[in-house]
């Protein structure tokens, strides 16, 4: 069994590793020369793991049905489970939900981050569903449903501050996911691997999501992903058949890549082990959560309702006088750059180099992230 990793605070050196100083750096700024190299040697040492599956486009199908029909299966034994009475599987109490949650922290904290690179492909048919995967991840500029936002807003409200202290080994997943943003328009086969692992990673686990949720500490779960990327790869491969067994195995390479550092899932409480009570609205909270229907996707994971439409850039922010002066520049400054857009594919560019993961997050990349969103409904 896989358990939570240390923080480690007495050893500074342990937090200045190789993965955590990219995640640093890549947080703040892309930079494709250190993201390639990084991702060089993850795929080198993916590409060492044995397959998750065999047989081409059918087995990728089959494999991806029978996870889907499994993991449904497994969440419906714990939800009887727990209906007849069964403690908490993951968290037997607050503080170790918290510990998970500043360990799952690096790699939440750029949700969606490995996507960034296919805005600029928005006008091919092909890469269309990527798009949406990723405006879903960033709410499609809503800040309510930002996931990004949310975890932000989680983490201050359960003052998780000690993520930074985590090894080296604690950013691996995380420097990943913001390397395939800065370079992964070389990597778009291993781009679609990695996409399809993430179901399979401990955040999103449904019965792991409800026990926090259950605690007050409501994640937003990723969005369902498994059709879209097989809609993407038999549009690809149908149009170059010759190169399917190579970009197949580059596939697979990525699902292996999501599965690299994966040593996060919280210990299994012992059997009779006091239990902190849920919190008040602990259940409604956890119905955001969804049972997974079999299948490959499974059922659509509920989300919260959305806010009520609004005009395109227009937001709900801090009454804080100096705050709207800030965004009242911002809004000024998307509004002229869009004006001064050749047409809409310029002002798609533009709009995309606002939409990164060091900033969809913030007013101006929220309001980027309305305009395309947008925008390319209308494509």
């Amino acid at each position: 069994m896989m358990t939570t990793l240390p923080l480690s605070r007495s050893n500074p050196a342990a937090a200045a590793g190789p993965s955590h100083q990219l995640y640093m750096l890549l947080r703040e700024a892309p930079d494709r020369a250190a993201a390639t190299a990084y991702l060089q040697r993850r795929l080198a040492e993916a590409g060492a793991l044995p397959p998750a599956w065999s047989g081409g486009m059918q087995g990728l199908e089959e494999w991806l049905e029978l996870r889907g029909r499994n993991r449904a299966e497994e969440f419906r034994q714990y939800q009887q489970g727990r209906q007849e009475g069964a403690p908490r599987r993951h968290f037997a109490t607050l503080a170790q939900a918290r510990r998970f949650l500043c360990v799952q922290a690096p790699g939440l904290l750029v949700e969606g981050a490995w996507l960034h690179s296919v805005l600029d492909h928005w006008r091919q048919a092909a890469y269309m569903p990527l798009v949406k995967l990723y405006l879903d991840y960033l709410g499609k500029g809503v800040p309510t449903a930002n996931h990004v936002a949310q975890v932000r807003q989680v983490l201050a409200v359960q003052a998780c501050s000690t993520w930074q202290d985590l090894e080296d080994s604690g950013f691996v997943q995380g420097a990943i996911r913001l390397a395939l943003a800065s370079a992964g328009e070389h990597y778009l086969p291993e781009l679609l691997g990695y996409q399809l692992a993430v179901p399979d990673q401990p955040a999103a686990q449904p019965s792991l999501l409800l026990e926090l949720a259950e605690l007050g500490i409501a994640l937003p779960p990723p969005p369902p992903s498994d059709t879209p990327i097989l809609n993407v790869l038999r549009a690809m491969l149908g149009a170059e058949p010759d190169t399917a067994p190579r970009f197949l195995q580059q596939v697979e390479v990525g699902y292996a890549l999501g599965r690299i550092g994966l040593q996060t899932l919280p210990a299994t409480p012992e059997d009779g082990a006091p239990q902190d009570a849920p919190v008040a609205n602990g259940s409604a909270h956890a119905a955001i959560f969804a049972t997974p229907a079999g299948g490959t996707d499974g059922a659509a994971t509920a989300s919260p309702a959305p806010e009520q439409p609004r005009p395109i850039l227009r937001h709900r922010f801090d009454g804080d006088e100096h705050a709207w002066e800030t965004i009242t520049s911002d809004l000024g400054l998307l509004e002229a750059q869009i004006a001064a857009c050749g047409g809409k594919a310029e002002a798609m560019t533009m709009l995309a180099r606002h939409m990164g993961p060091a900033v969809h997050h913030q007013p101006l990349g929220l309001m980027a992230a309305r305009v395309y969103a947008q925008l390319f409904a209308l494509a």
